[in-house]
């Protein structure tokens, strides 16, 4: 009977120890998680505004201010549409799309002040261009691939330069100038392709989200009686998104902090 309680205790003491190690381990899985929603969470309170608004299809933060571009062009501070025509609702515009910039800035200097969100974690500012489907494709650099991902590279100068410079002096501290800044501002452009986007199906209500529900599948379908009412819809493609993305501290760390539980 001594033998057998010996063992007994012996298999407990081990059980136990074993459990505690996998509670520790738990417990910072835990809390990684909650760095995780607690940084979403921050992120998602940007949709309350009235510049940006959520897809959950896509899963993608839209910047709700419409803007058009003058044809071809792409750069937000002196070529959208209403430059031609009217200076003051133009100047409206980059007013919103400024404001837009700062509540992103204000929302990532929040996140790497926070004291709930641990310091292993950095964050991507995503700035995706789209373009319209109104026909440019001159060549392999001047097209509306290109001409997406030039918005959204003159969009972060718009952001970025200095006030005395015409811009908005927005993310003066990001990775690109300071070591110790968690954020990093990445530009990209995903063209004809990039979704969310607005398509044209005619009637009284032109504009539909839904792909199956667009009245014409390809450009050379577009009659000449709808080609003004489809190029409208379609210049609603010129805009941007933006997406706030954690990035957690690779793995290789978390094992080393379960090996230190361990010990």
């Amino acid at each position: 009977m001594t033998t057998l309680f010996a063992v007994m205790l012996i298999l407990f003491a081990v059980s136990y120890a074993r459990f505690k190690l996998k509670e520790g381990q738990l417990e910072m899985l835990v809390d990684e998680y909650k760095d995780i929603i607690n940084v979403y969470s921050t992120v998602d309170s940007i949709d309350e505004s009235q510049y940006y608004a959520y897809d959950s299809l896509y899963l993608k933060h839209t910047l709700t201010v419409s803007i058009a571009y003058q044809e071809k062009e792409y750069d937000i501070s002196n070529k959208l549409l209403y430059d031609l025509t009217d200076k003051a609702k133009a100047n409206e515009k980059r007013d919103s799309i400024a404001m837009a910039g700062k509540l992103v800035q204000n929302t990532i200097m929040h996140l790497e002040n926070s004291e709930d969100i641990g310091k292993n974690i950095k964050f991507l500012v995503v700035i995706e261009g789209q373009s319209s489907k109104i026909p440019f494709n001159d060549n392999d650099w001047q097209n509306n691939e290109t001409l997406s991902f030039l918005r959204a590279k003159l969009l972060k100068k718009f952001w970025t330069d200095p006030i005395e410079k015409g811009g908005c002096g927005l993310f003066q501290h990001t990775s690109e100038n300071d070591i110790n800044s968690k954020c990093e501002i990445i530009v990209a452009g995903s063209g004809e392709g990039g979704v969310p986007r607005y398509y044209f199906r005619g009637g009284s209500n032109p504009i539909t989200l839904n792909p199956a529900e667009q009245k014409y599948s390809s450009i050379l379908d577009v009659s000449k009686e709808d080609w003004q009412e489809w190029k409208s819809v379609e210049q609603q493609n010129q805009r941007f998104l933006i997406n706030i993305i954690p990035i957690i501290g690779n793995i290789d760390v978390t094992k080393a902090k379960f090996n230190g539980i361990q010990q």
